[in-house]
């Protein structure tokens, strides 16, 4: 695998994954779409943001049962070990595995420009 293809990695931690949202949020990184705040179980049984810099989209998916998974680039992903420490697991994603999972739950997210 190249540094530019994508990645799943799977059984992220729920206080490492959420810091890696704000990671991502504080480095430049695009919300381009999350679960709508207003669906009563966001942040409690699900959770899903989208994010975009310099051409390519990182997905983030996290429940309550499986914590929580990280599509990206093996540079992306390895920058992210890196920074926080970390091995990421890769094992088979509960979500991520759906080509296209935010046009599938595109009636409950919430989409920026």
């Amino acid at each position: 695998m190249n540094d530019t293809e994508s990645n799943i990695a799977t059984n992220i931690e729920t206080n490492i994954f959420f810091s890696i949202v704000s990671f991502l949020k504080e480095n430049g990184w695009k919300l381009t779409a999350e679960y709508d705040e207003n669906i009563f179980d966001k942040g409690i049984d699900f959770d899903l943001y989208q994010f975009s810099k310099n051409n390519e989209t990182i997905l983030l998916v996290w429940n309550n049962w499986f914590e929580g998974e990280m599509k990206a680039t093996k540079k992306t992903l390895n920058e992210i070990e890196t920074h926080f420490k970390i091995v990421l697991q890769f094992g088979e994603p509960e979500y991520l595995h759906k080509p296209d999972i935010i046009n599938d739950m595109k009636d409950l997210l919430k989409f920026y420009k």
